[in-house]
C-alpha cells in the first residue's frame, strides 16, 4: 500500500505541477557575446545525486557535463562558439531527497549568443583615394538586366538551365581601388546571388549585386498550403537532421535524394519554395502526400509531433521554439499539454506530457494513470469498509457495556 501511495504522489504531482520542499533551480545571463564565456549557477536544495547538464546546440554553447551535487551550489562554464539559440537543462538523473526519497525533474534557460558591437575606428590617410566605383561589369556570354552603370547596384539576369558555373568580370574607375567577388562562380538552379565588391584606396566599399536565375530542368512542382515548391534533385543542397540514412525515392521517375529513418519510417524530401528557401517535408510513397516535418528537442528526446486524427481532447496550438504546434488540452490543468508524437530514437508512438514553464516533455502514459486511480478508488473503498466495521463495532461494545450495566444496577 505504501508503494501505491508513493506512485500516486509521483503522478499527481508530475500532472499537477505541485512542486516538491526539495527542489533546485538553474540562473545565468539570458545573452552573452560570442567567444566568451557564460557562468551557469545550478542550486540543488536537499538535494543528493548526479545531475546532467546539457545544451541543446553544442554548436552555439559547449560545456555538457554530468554534475554531483550533495545539497549546495555548482557552477558550470559554456563556451560561445557561435551566434545562436541555445537551451541549457539540468535534468535530476540518479537524485534523492536528504531524506533519501528518489526526486525527478528538470529546469532549463534559454541563452543567445550575439556578436559584440565594436566601435573601434581605423585611422585612414586622408590623401587616400576614395572612389570606389566600377568602370565595368559583365557576364560572359550573357547581357545585365538593366545595362551596366556605375550608379546602379543590382542586376538580374536568367541563364539556360543546367549552367554551372560564370564568369563574372569588372574593372574600376581608379587604379588604385580593388575588386571582390570576379572570377569564376559556381551556380546551383534557382535564384544564384553575386555580390561584387569595389575597395577603395581608403577602405570604402561599394557593393553590386548580380541575382542569377538557374531554371530547372523537368521541374516537379508542388503545392503545399498555398505555397509553390519545387522538389530538389541535388542531395548536396540538403541537409540530414540526424537518425535518417540518405537514400533515394522515385518520384516523376526521377531518383530523388531523400532521408529515411528506419525506426519511424518516416522518409524526408527536400522542397524549394519561390524565393529559394529549402526544407525538408516528409513524402508518403503510397498517395504521393508532402506534410510539414520539424523535430522538436527536449534533453536529448528527438519527436516528431503530429495529429491525432482519432483524439479525444480538445486541439490547440502551442508555440515551442518559435513554432506553432498541434497539442491537447488538459482539463483544469494550466500550463501542461498533451503532445502526440513519435520518438525518432526509439519508435515509441504516443502522447507526451508538455511542460510550457519549463519546455519540457515526459510519457504521458493513460493506461498507468488509469491503473492507478482504479488501485486508489479500490483502497479508498477498502478504508470506507473498515471504517463501518470500526464504528458498528465500537457501536455494539457501547450498547453491551451499557446493558451490563442495567443488570448489575436491577440486581
Amino acid at each position: 500500500m505504501k508503494k501505491i501511495s508513493v506512485l500516486l504522489i509521483i503522478v499527481f504531482m508530475s500532472i499537477l505541477g505541485i512542486s516538491n520542499a526539495n527542489a533546485y533551480s538553474i540562473t545565468a545571463s539570458k545573452s552573452v557575446y560570442l567567444n566568451s564565456n557564460v557562468t551557469v549557477k545550478i542550486e540543488a536544495k536537499g538535494l543528493i545525486g548526479r545531475f546532467d547538464i546539457t545544451s541543446s546546440n553544442e554548436k552555439v554553447l559547449a560545456g555538457s557535463n554530468t554534475k554531483w551535487i550533495e545539497d549546495g551550489t555548482i557552477t558550470m562554464n559554456f563556451s560561445a562558439k557561435s551566434v545562436g539559440t541555445a537551451t541549457i537543462t539540468v535534468n535530476a538523473v540518479d537524485v534523492s531527497t536528504t531524506d533519501g526519497e528518489e526526486f525527478k525533474g528538470a529546469r532549463s534557460i534559454t541563452i543567445n549568443v550575439v556578436k559584440k558591437s565594436t566601435s573601434n575606428s581605423i585611422t585612414v590617410n586622408p590623401s587616400y583615394n576614395t572612389n570606389n566605383y566600377l568602370k565595368s561589369l559583365s557576364l560572359e556570354g550573357y547581357d545585365l538586366n538593366p545595362t551596366f552603370n556605375k550608379n546602379t547596384l543590382e542586376y538580374s539576369i536568367t541563364v539556360e538551365a543546367g549552367l554551372e558555373s560564370i564568369n563574372v568580370s569588372a574593372t574600376t574607375e581608379d587604379k588604385t581601388a580593388s575588386i571582390k567577388g570576379v572570377g569564376e562562380i559556381k551556380l546551383t538552379e534557382g535564384i544564384n546571388t553575386v555580390n561584387v565588391v569595389s575597395v577603395a584606396e581608403n577602405g570604402n566599399e561599394r557593393t553590386y549585386k548580380i541575382l542569377i536565375t538557374v531554371p530547372e530542368k523537368d521541374p516537379i512542382n508542388v503545392k503545399l498550403n498555398n505555397k509553390n515548391y519545387t522538389v530538389i534533385k541535388r542531395k548536396e543542397l540538403l541537409q540530414n537532421p540526424g537518425d535518417y540514412d540518405e537514400t533515394t525515392v522515385k518520384i516523376n521517375d526521377f531518383d530523388i535524394p531523400s532521408f529515411h529513418n528506419k525506426v519511424t519510417d518516416v522518409i524526408l524530401v527536400g522542397l524549394k519554395d519561390e524565393k529559394g528557401n529549402i526544407e525538408l517535408f516528409s513524402y508518403n510513397t503510397t498517395n504521393g502526400e508532402y506534410n510539414n516535418y520539424k523535430e522538436y528537442s527536449f534533453d536529448k528526446m528527438n519527436l516528431y509531433i503530429h495529429e491525432d486524427n482519432k483524439s479525444e481532447y480538445k486541439s490547440i496550438n502551442v508555440k515551442i521554439n518559435d513554432e506553432n504546434v498541434i497539442a491537447y488540452e488538459l482539463d483544469g490543468v494550466k500550463d501542461y499539454y498533451l503532445l502526440y508524437a513519435t520518438n525518432t530514437t526509439t519508435g515509441y508512438e504516443g502522447y507526451y506530457l508538455y511542460d510550457k514553464l519549463e519546455n519540457s516533455v515526459q510519457r504521458y502514459d493513460t493506461l498507468l494513470l488509469n491503473k492507478v486511480t482504479k488501485e486508489k478508488d479500490k483502497y479508498l473503498a477498502l478504508v470506507l469498509v473498515l471504517s463501518c466495521v470500526c464504528f458498528l463495532t465500537m457501536l455494539f461494545l457501547l450498547i453491551e457495556v451499557n446493558r451490563d450495566n442495567k443488570r448489575k444496577n436491577e440486581i
